[in-house]
């Protein structure tokens, strides 16, 4: 799999159209192709303050190794942070299960984020610079 860059608006499109939701204000979005350059997942990036930033991600399948250091190159040593955040539905048992496996920390339930149903509560994760550094860019 390969990252697209530069195609922010197309890849934020992807990713509102893929969770159902719209994403508007300052962003920065990288792709995930497929070996044939089919757009296939994609990360947004938003709420930076120059510290942190927060991600919304649509990645069916497609949250590999070379996805995960891509993100975290891209998070922790072009920008600098020093703390990326996540969010997913409660519902989403797929995600909180692979957050923590990748190095991101439960922080809350932010409760009706995303509708009114006890489904719809946000599940909120994090994963600082000194943990993505050491779990996804050293020796590599």
């Amino acid at each position: 799999m390969n990252l697209l860059f530069g195609q922010s608006e197309y890849v934020a499109a992807y990713v509102s159209a893929g969770l159902g939701i719209t994403i508007s204000g300052h962003y920065t979005a990288i792709g995930v192709l497929s070996t044939e350059g089919r757009l296939v997942g994609g990360i947004v990036f938003h709420a930076f303050n120059g510290s942190t930033i927060e991600m919304t991600a649509y990645c069916p399948n497609t949250m590999k190794r070379g996805v995960i250091r891509g993100i975290a190159h891209y998070v922790f040593v072009q920008l600098g942070c020093n703390r990326m955040y996540a969010r997913t539905r409660r519902s989403n048992k797929a995600m909180c299960k692979m957050f923590p496996k990748i190095g991101f920390s439960f922080k809350c339930v932010l409760e009706q984020h995303f509708g009114p149903k006890k489904s719809d509560d946000a599940v909120l994760y994090s994963i600082s610079k000194d943990v993505a550094l050491k779990r996804w860019l050293a020796n590599g």
